[in-house]
């Protein structure tokens, strides 16, 4: 059986007065000609101040006003589903947060709006956030990632995986804490620390930890681009650590330190143990290993401004990364001694600094400085050379 149009109007007002939830009607110029006695409540109004006004007297600004009507009617006028979280205006101009749908009125030129006051759940919101990016600053920005995205599990667990190691430390830094004020020293670590951090995360490390002035950054976990490129981005980020802190002792030479301050690295790849280390109650996202023991062994036996990687990092960077071969070294736990090379720049950089000739494929290696080699006995050499592969060849 029909209901009556009077019955359907007299149902209507009673869920329109009486629902739980705000309802507003807007016409085709946004002005309010309808509104339920619970979004006067929320709102703070009474019907009177609000029926006949632009719906710009509630939104926290003009610009606010404008981004909605191209966000939600535009939703509107294509008939798609609107269903947006929205920051009004109180009466006391204090911020609400609603939950607002639309939908157009049958054969009128009006939207009738439907709002939910969701402003606790938004401050909740905020809250977990802040608190989130606090926690942000205590972790690796991958390991921050992989927690919060899911990847990883929080709990005691650790798996072997080929790393490569960097360890580094400043030459001399215990030295300068005795001649420094704390303030001082404070910020000159602090600046040291956080321009280093920059360079590693730009490179993609995960920083693992700061032991005073000494840094511990590993490659390839929780994110991996492969062996050789975890290695090379680690080496190419060693160096641009080393050209950053050239610039650092100028401006810490205004600061009243005289002494030059420069970085020993380390560096080194293969198996180690990564994963939450710790109790059920602190866990330490770390490295543990022979390997890990190596890095640090190579940057203890590195000169002042030099990088010294072991040769298994050399075998997967030597053919972008110049360097060259230094002594061995022994290492406790390790039987054999540890061949060790000194890491000069990459061909690239070099190349652009100087006129360097590099080729290498089967068979054939050739490396010439033009800047510091003899050219005279070069040449000679590859004029005999050329001669023998030409006899080679004929035979």
């Amino acid at each position: 059986m029909k209901l009556k149009s009077n019955q359907l109007s007299s149902r209507f007002k009673q869920v329109f007065h009486n629902t739980g939830f705000g309802i507003m009607i807007v016409d085709k110029n946004r002005n309010l000609i309808e509104v339920n006695p619970k979004f006067c409540e929320m709102l703070g109004f009474t019907k009177e101040e609000l029926i006949g006004e632009n719906a710009q007297i509630i939104h926290t600004s003009n610009k606010a006003y404008k981004e909605f009507g191209e966000k939600a009617f535009n939703l509107v006028r294509n008939n798609k589903p609107v269903n947006l979280d929205w920051p009004f205006k109180k009466k006391n101009n204090e911020k609400i947060w609603f939950r607002i749908a639309g939908d157009p009125v049958a054969d009128k030129d009006e939207v009738l709006w439907t709002v939910v006051d969701i402003t606790e759940r938004v401050k909740a919101r905020d809250k977990i956030e802040q608190l989130a990016l606090k926690l942000s600053r205590y972790l690796s920005p991958q390991v921050y990632q992989s927690i919060f995205s899911g990847k990883k599990n929080v709990k005691i667990e650790a798996y072997r995986k080929k790393l490569t190691v960097f360890f580094s430390d400043i030459k001399g830094f215990t030295e300068i804490t005795d001649r420094l004020e704390p303030e001082v020293l404070s910020k000159l670590l602090n600046s040291y620390l956080n321009e280093m951090s920059k360079i590693a995360l730009k490179y993609g490390g995960t920083i693992d930890k700061f032991v005073g002035d000494a840094i511990l950054i590993f490659f390839g976990d929780p994110e991996t681009k492969g062996e050789r490129e975890d290695a090379h981005s680690c080496v190419l980020m060693a160096l641009e650590m080393q050209e950053r802190m050239h610039q650092l002792k100028n401006l810490w030479e205004d600061q009243g330190i005289a002494n030059p301050l420069e970085i020993r690295i380390g560096i080194n790849t293969g198996y180690c143990n990564v994963g939450n280390f710790g109790s059920e109650n602190r866990l330490d996202y770390t490295i543990i290993g022979g390997e890990v023991n190596l890095a640090s062994r190579l940057e203890s036996n590195a000169m002042t401004g030099q990088i010294l990687i072991s040769q298994e990092t050399y075998a997967l960077i030597k053919k972008d990364i110049i360097c060259e071969k230094k002594d061995e070294i022994k290492v406790k736990g390790i039987a054999h001694k540890i061949q060790t090379y000194k890491v000069v720049g990459s061909y690239e950089n070099m190349a652009k600094k100087r006129k360097i000739l590099n080729k290498e494929f089967d068979g054939f290696n050739l490396n010439i400085d033009l800047n510091i080699s003899k050219k005279d006995k070069v040449i000679s050499s590859l004029e005999n050379t050329l001669k023998q592969l030409k006899k080679d060849q004929e035979k």
